[in-house]
């Protein structure tokens, strides 16, 4: 597993980014000291660690774009 961590751009929050090195990520906020899974998602074709970072950075401006915030 490989992790990235930012800042989600509707709440200013901290998230984590998981990716399972393949093709599946989960989107996690940390909740008691945890990270808990709030959103899973896929991104085909990845070939390195910086696609699988561009994939999941565009995911979640994507989600973004989508709940109007």
């Amino acid at each position: 597993m490989r992790h990235w961590q930012t800042v989600d751009p509707t709440t200013g929050e901290e998230i984590r980014i998981e990716w399972n090195e393949s093709e599946t990520f989960n989107l996690q906020t940390a909740i008691g000291g945890q990270w808990v899974d709030y959103h899973c998602f896929t991104c085909n074709n990845i070939d390195n660690e910086q696609d699988a970072l561009e994939c999941a950075l565009q995911a979640i401006e994507l989600e973004t774009e989508e709940q109007g915030w």
